[in-house]
């Protein structure tokens, strides 16, 4: 009782009212070279009178004992457009630590105007088309979302979630293997926990939104810098911690426990540090009798760090990601529920490692140019272990060993310089070296022994240039040229691909755009390295000749302002794919539907000669958060079909047909205006719906499965049946406290307040001798609580 009592009257002496204020500040740069803008006039609006200042020689501004509250901060410099920051959240815990980037203009010699730059303007200043950058707020604030930026993608038109149990995304009806992640600047492997090697998604992320800044998201025709994926990408920055004062974070909720630090290393030199660390709560989710959709009881923890060096004519930081996972499902908790990720009849055991590490050397030429060198390592291991058991759930036999190991060591180089406002040119160059150590059995009843699936232990390299040229005509007009190659030593794969974007300003607040660009990606490592047992006993490796599959993205859309932050936006797309590795021999086998299920077997003889295709229509209806109120609209009608070996097209596995959500939010805020002309308390609801198409699917022949006493699908017929659309509703209530000292924040995020029973997938039961049908996950309540001080 002590003890509580003392917790109480911490938490009040820290939360105690009074004038709360904090500091605003940051930096003002050219967005292209990225040097400092002295001079140059930075506004903030939200107080009662607002407040202005200049940004000294090195570009830095600085706005103290500002009342806590949400503000506007405007930058404008002779010969630039000026830039908009809204909705900026100053809590008493944190400084607001903001980088400005103001765009050259393009002067006519007969006028000059003043143009804002757009809310939600990618950071990568090369993407025209299928592009937006997103806040850390947004992965906070969407319901159901639950902290993870993949999550929160999937609220964005043409982008939706593969089922509850995963945050694999799909982009336009590809596979989810097809999306990229990109952290720092370096490709980066599935960051995810419980990851498996050649997916991109996974139950848990790794990637940590509290040490996350504002990036990019692409889901087609992306700019030439990036390669290897055909359906879309993540480009994610780490933010910088304080170089000011330290300051700290707790949390626990869904995704874990965590503890966040941040601060100088020295304040002379502005050096900083950043690092946060989580342990799982799943497990104690599972044991107050909550279903997270297994009765199994998984384990992770994972850190993220940067430290941060600026120097005279750039900057250098050093960076990492690291996660540790691992799960058991038995064949008991299976049987006995509504498992999302369990085998009937089969006891699964599960770990995935994953490590990330690198250092980014940003160096300034002159005033117009900079080099960028980073240089990185990381390894990804994966060990399974599956037992089968008898009809009676009883004595377990091993019939699956698994354990692989990836590594990759990649530096990468790019120069960028803008000879003037109307041209700049990117180009660079990122080598990967892979170490590869591949180990799977196969248990065969026919020779009593486990034959071997892979065995390879080796190493390759991947090699990939890119040029790229921004063409300014005018205000109105902007083109965008690019070619990005790719070079795989493996079995000397290479290919040239060309990149075009377009953008048209018009009048009232008019856009258009139009992109091109033609995309190759090499299959899941694992694949190369299949093995094939020859009469003799001896093994060949058939798949490593495979080439890159290809897919060409043609891209158009037109964009509208209106008035209060209003956006609408409308894309047409088409996408045609070639190479696709499809099975050797006659069937409906294509790599396209990689990700369908959790399993990622393929056959043991792949070739170059499958297709397919997807084409739709997209349309965006956007708010802001602008007066406490947003909302978000987003719907895709798409088509997605493929042809394997067999020569017929089919609906891939990944064809809806169509998605809608809808996303709404009012925040209510109170104080006293007398002490404070802002807030010292927040109330957040936040509703999401989601309607999508049904997963598709191949028919169980059910006498077949009873007659061979496994299940057995009708593949000749592959994907031609589908699952009752997919509908949810998600719910999320905060409470946020601002204190002088600390801000604390309380969530409750319902998901699928409806309990709607959407059907996962069916499978055959061989106990029952009928079809068992499992459904994602049913109402979900998930606590939240953040201390910030």
């Amino acid at each position: 009782m002590k003890i509580i009592s003392t917790l109480a009257i911490l938490l009040i002496s820290i939360c105690s009212y009074g004038q709360i204020t904090q500091t605003i500040r940051g930096s003002v740069i050219d967005r292209y070279s990225e040097t400092e803008l002295p001079q140059a006039k930075v506004y903030l609006f939200g107080v009662q009178d607002s407040l202005r200042q200049l940004s000294d020689f090195d570009g830095n501004f600085r706005f103290e004992n500002v009342p806590v509250g949400r503000y506007t901060v405007v930058a404008t410099m002779l010969g630039y457009e000026n830039a908009v920051l809204s909705n900026l959240d100053l809590t008493s815990s944190k400084e607001l630590i903001l980088e400005i980037k103001l765009t050259e203009e393009v002067l006519d010699l007969d006028e000059v105007k003043i143009v804002a730059r757009k809310e939600g303007e990618t950071i990568n200043q090369l993407a025209t088309v299928s592009a937006r950058s997103f806040s850390v707020e947004e992965s906070q604030r969407y319901a159901g979302s639950l902290n993870d930026v993949a999550r929160m993608a999937q609220n964005f038109a043409g982008v939706q979630g593969a089922d509850d149990s995963r945050n694999d995304i799909i982009v336009r009806g590809n596979s989810p293997s097809g999306v990229l992640y990109r952290m720092e600047g370096i490709d980066i492997p599935n960051p995810n926990h419980f990851a498996r090697f050649g997916t991109t998604g996974g139950p848990v992320s790794m990637l940590n939104n509290n040490v996350l800044a504002n990036s990019d998201f692409f889901t087609g025709a992306f700019p030439a810098e990036y390669g290897n994926a055909l359906s879309g990408v993540f480009d994610l920055r780490m933010r910088k911690g304080n170089n000011e004062k330290f300051e700290f974070m707790g949390q626990i909720g869904f995704n874990g426990v965590e503890g966040m630090a941040e601060g100088p290393i020295s304040k002379k030199k502005k050096s900083s540090f950043l690092v946060n660390y989580r342990y799982s709560t799943l497990e104690l989710f599972s044991l107050i009798g909550i279903d997270i959709g297994t009765t199994a009881q998984p384990k992770y923890q994972d850190v993220s760090f940067k430290l941060n060096f600026p120097h005279k004519k750039g900057v250098t930081s050093i960076f990492g990601i690291g996660g540790l996972s691992r799960i058991a499902i038995l064949a008991s908790d299976v049987a006995s529920g509504n498992d999302l990720f369990g085998i009937v009849g089969n006891d699964v055991y599960f770990n995935s490692n994953t490590g990330i590490v690198g250092i980014n050397h940003k160096q300034r030429i002159n005033s117009n140019s900079f080099f960028h060198l980073i240089a990185g390592a990381q390894v990804a291991q994966g060990i399974i272990q599956n037992d089968t058991l008898d009809v009676n759930g009883q004595n377990p036999f091993t019939n699956f060993l698994g354990n692989s190991t990836i590594t990759k060591q990649t530096t990468a180089f790019s120069y960028q310089n803008k000879f003037s406002s109307r041209h700049l040119i990117k180009t660079g160059l990122i080598f990967d070296i892979y170490g590869l150590n591949l180990s799977d059995s196969l248990y065969s009843p026919l020779t009593d022994k486990f034959r071997k699936i892979r065995d390879f232990k080796g190493a390759m390299a991947l090699i990939r240039p890119h040029f790229q040229h921004r063409y300014r005509l005018n205000e109105k007009f902007t083109l965008v040229s690019g070619v990005y190659g790719q070079f795989l030593s493996l079995a000397w794969q290479w290919a040239v691909e060309p990149r075009v974007g377009l953008e048209y300003q018009m009048k009232h607040q008019q856009q258009i755009t139009f992109g091109y660009g033609l995309h190759s990606q090499m299959a899941p490592i694992e694949t190369y390295f299949d093995q094939v047992q020859l009469d003799d006993g001896s093994y060949e490796t058939p798949n490593r000749t495979i080439g890159f599959t290809r897919s060409n993205h043609l891209i158009a859309g037109y964009q509208k302002r209106f008035k209060h932050g209003i956006r609408t936006k409308v894309e047409a797309y088409g996408q045609y794919l070639t190479n696709v590795p499809v099975e050797f021999r006659s069937s409906s086998y294509s790599t396209l539907n990689f990700g369908a299920t959790f399993l990622t077997g393929t056959p043991d003889t792949l070739t170059n000669e499958g297709f397919g295709y997807n084409y739709g229509l997209e349309l965006t209806i956007e708010k802001p958060l602008d007066n406490g109120f947003y909302f978000l609209i987003s719907a895709s009608l798409f088509n997605s079909k493929y042809q394997g070996s067999d020569q017929v097209w089919r609906n891939t596995a990944f064809n809806g047909n169509h998605t809608l959500n809808t996303l709404a939010g009012y925040e209510f805020r109170f104080g006293n205006k007398k002490e404070n002309p802002k807030y010292k308390s927040a109330l957040s609801i936040d509703l999401k719906f989601t309607w999508n198409g049904g997963s598709r699917y191949s028919e169980i022949l059910l006498p077949e499965s009873q007659l061979f006493g496994t299940e057995v699908r009708d593949l000749n017929n592959a994907y031609q049946q589908k699952y009752s659309d997919y509908l949810k509703g998600n719910a999320r209530v905060a409470f946020k406290l601002i204190g002088k000292k600390a801000t604390q924040e309380w969530a409750f995020d319902v998901q699928n307040f409806t309990n709607r029973n959407n059907i996962f997938f069916q499978e055959y039961s061989e106990s029952t001798g009928g079809i068992r049908t499992v459904y994602q996950n049913g109402l979900l309540p998930v606590f939240q609580y953040r201390i910030t001080f």
